[in-house]
C-alpha cells in the first residue's frame, strides 16, 4: 500500500496557521484587526499627569450634579473617616497624659479627616500644610491645583520640579511649590508660587503606578458612563412624561373630528374624555391611544446593568451605590461588603494612618514640645497606636455568636475582636470596671 501524500498547498496552509497560533501564545501582546483602534498606555505617569486635570473637573461636578458621583464620593468618604472617627491611643506612661493628648489630638483629626476623604476620592489627592499658630498646630486643607500643576521644570544637576512637586538628585520629594490662592478664588490675583519644604506639608494620593507624582481621581474609571447613563435616564423620563400629556390619536378621513367636541387651538381640536362616555364613530375614523409605560422593563434593567458597572468600577458595591436592596439577602450583602471592607482597611492604613495621622501626630508633639506644654522626655510622646472606626455588620447577632466562638476556640484575641468594633480594649475594660463598681454600689 503506498503512503498517504498531503498536497504541498495544504502542508503550507497548515504552517501559515501554526505561525499565526505561535504569535498569538501571549494574546495581549499580538496585533490584528480585533486589536485596532484599542487605548494603550506607553507612558503612565505623564498621562495620569495630563488626564488629572480633566478628570478632577469632571469628578468635581459628577459629585454634585449626578446620583452615581454623589453617593461614591460620600460611600468612601463615609468607609474611610467612619462615623464614629478614628481614635489615638497614645503610649505614654502617665494615664492623665494619655487622656489628655489623645482628645487634643482626636479634636485636630477630626475637623480634617471628613473633608481630606472626600478630596481624595473626588480630586484623587490631597494637600496637608501644616501651620503653626499661637495655640499650636494648625493643619489646612489645600486644593489639589493650589500646588501648580502647570510648574514643570529642570533644576539642573538631576534636580526638578514636576507639576508643583520638588525632587533632589535622589529622587526624594523636597518641597511643593503652592500658590498664593487656589485658582478660581474669589479676589485671587496670580502671582508666583512659594516653596514649601516637604516636612511642612503632607500629599496622601493612592499611586497606581511606579513614579507617579500627582493623584487621579477615583471616579476616572467610570465618569464618562456616569454622564452617559445620567443622561440616559434624563432622557426616558422627558419621553415618559412627553407621552402622558398624550392619550389618544384620532384618524378621521372626512375631516368632521368624527363626532368630538373640544377646544379648537388652530387647526388641532384638543378633545377630553370623561368617566363612562360611549361614542359611535362614523366610517373610516379611528381612534388609537398612547402607551407611555411601553418598554419601560427593558429600560430599568438595562439602567440597573450600567449601575452595576459603575459600582465595579468605583470598587462600591451595587447596593452601596444605589441604595437597592431588592436583590440582596444575608449572604449576598456580606460577601460583598467582606470585599468592600478588605479594600477599605487597606486604604485606611496605607493613606490615612501612615500618610496623614502618623506624620500629624508627630509634628503636633515637636510644637508642643518647642512651646513648653509637655512635661517630662520628650521621646514619651511619641509612640502612639492609632484604631480605626469599626465596621456594623449585615447581622449583628450571627457575628456577635461568631466571635464568642472564635474567642472559645482560641482563633482570636478580646483585642483584636474589640478592635475590629473601632474600639480600644484598655478603655473597654476601664468602662467594665466602672459599671462593675456602679452595680456593686447599687446592690449594697
Amino acid at each position: 500500500m503506498s503512503p498517504l501524500r498531503i498536497p504541498r498547498q495544504i502542508l503550507r496552509a497548515s504552517r501559515r496557521g501554526l505561525g499565526k497560533l505561535r504569535r498569538r501564545a501571549f494574546e495581549a501582546g499580538g496585533g490584528g484587526r480585533r486589536w485596532q483602534g484599542a487605548q494603550t498606555m506607553p507612558a503612565p505617569e505623564s498621562a495620569t499627569l495630563a488626564a488629572r486635570g480633566p478628570a478632577k473637573a469632571r469628578a468635581a461636578a459628577a459629585s454634585v450634579n449626578t446620583p452615581a458621583g454623589a453617593r461614591s464620593v460620600e460611600a468612601w468618604a463615609a468607609a474611610l473617616a467612619g462615623g464614629g472617627g478614628w481614635q489615638a491611643r497614645s503610649q505614654h506612661p502617665d494615664e492623665a497624659a494619655r487622656r489628655q493628648m489623645n482628645a487634643e489630638f482626636e479634636a485636630i483629626a477630626a475637623a480634617l479627616l471628613l473633608p481630606l476623604c472626600r478630596a481624595l476620592v473626588r480630586d484623587g489627592e490631597a494637600f496637608v500644610q501644616l501651620g503653626i499658630a499661637d495655640d499650636g498646630l494648625r493643619p489646612k486643607l489645600l486644593p489639589a491645583d493650589q500646588v501648580d500643576p502647570a510648574l514643570t521644570r529642570d533644576l539642573g544637576d538631576g534636580a526638578r520640579i514636576v507639576a508643583g512637586v520638588e525632587f533632589d538628585a535622589e529622587d526624594q520629594v523636597v518641597a511643593y511649590h503652592v500658590l498664593r490662592e487656589a485658582p478660581g478664588a474669589p479676589f485671587a490675583s496670580y502671582s508666583g508660587a512659594v516653596r514649601v519644604p516637604a516636612g511642612d506639608m503632607l500629599h496622601v494620593f493612592d499611586r497606581h503606578f511606579p513614579g507617579q507624582v500627582r493623584g487621579v481621581s477615583w471616579l476616572a474609571p467610570v465618569l464618562l458612563k456616569i454622564r452617559d447613563r445620567d443622561e440616559a435616564s434624563d432622557a426616558l423620563l422627558m419621553q415618559m412624561k412627553t407621552s402622558a400629556l398624550l392619550t389618544g390619536f384620532v384618524r378621521d378621513l372626512d375631516g368632521t373630528a368624527a363626532g368630538f367636541e373640544g377646544e379648537t387651538e388652530g387647526s388641532k381640536l384638543n378633545v377630553s374624555l370623561e368617566p363612562g362616555a360611549m361614542r359611535i364613530l362614523p366610517p373610516g375614523a379611528d381612534v388609537t391611544f398612547s402607551s407611555p409605560g411601553s418598554g419601560l422593563a427593558q429600560a430599568v434593567d438595562f439602567l440597573r446593568a450600567q449601575d452595576r458597572e459603575i459600582a465595579a468600577g468605583v470598587g462600591l458595591t451595587y447596593e452601596q451605590l444605589t441604595g437597592d436592596m431588592s436583590e440582596a439577602n444575608y449572604s449576598s450583602a456580606r460577601v460583598g461588603l467582606l470585599e468592600f471592607r478588605r479594600r477599605a482597611e487597606m486604604l485606611q492604613r496605607q493613606l490615612l494612618e501612615h500618610g496623614v495621622l502618623r506624620p500629624l501626630w508627630r509634628r503636633w508633639i515637636e510644637i508642643e514640645a518647642l512651646a513648653g506644654r509637655l512635661s517630662g522626655p520628650v521621646e514619651d510622646y511619641y509612640p502612639v497606636r492609632f484604631v480605626p472606626p469599626g465596621w456594623q455588620w449585615v447581622d449583628p447577632q450571627k457575628e456577635v455568636a461568631a466571635e464568642v466562638a472564635a474567642l472559645e476556640a482560641g482563633l482570636k484575641s478580646r483585642e483584636e475582636v474589640v478592635a475590629a468594633r473601632g474600639r480600644d480594649i484598655d478603655e473597654l475594660d476601664a468602662e467594665r470596671a466602672r459599671d462593675a463598681e456602679r452595680q456593686g454600689g447599687i446592690a449594697a
